[in-house]
């Protein structure tokens, strides 16, 4: 793990809505830190993917096929949102 952990954001951005939910496709929140609670992000969501966050923000290589920078997880609903993480960039925070 870098020293720089406990600063690295993440972003969560809803790729996908199945059946109902209060978020949309394209709502974005972006944590401060691998450990941030986010207003307005849904504890469906929230706290499954509390575990991700960090590993995302450590850096471990995801099970995406196609890029294993990325996350793809799923809310506890059945019939919920699938969700996006990714590291925010250097690039991005300027």
């Amino acid at each position: 793990m870098s020293e720089d952990f406990w600063k690295t954001k993440v972003r969560i951005t809803c790729e996908e809505k199945l059946g109902k939910c209060t978020h949309e496709v394209g709502d974005t929140y972006v944590y401060p830190n691998p450990t941030a609670y986010i207003q307005g992000l849904c504890l469906g969501v929230q706290d499954p993917a509390r575990l991700w966050v960090s590993h995302c923000a450590a850096g471990i290589p995801s099970w995406e096929g196609d890029d294993d920078s990325i996350y793809r997880i799923h809310c506890i609903s059945k019939k919920g949102t699938v969700w996006r993480l990714e590291r925010v960039t250097e690039e991005e925070e300027a």
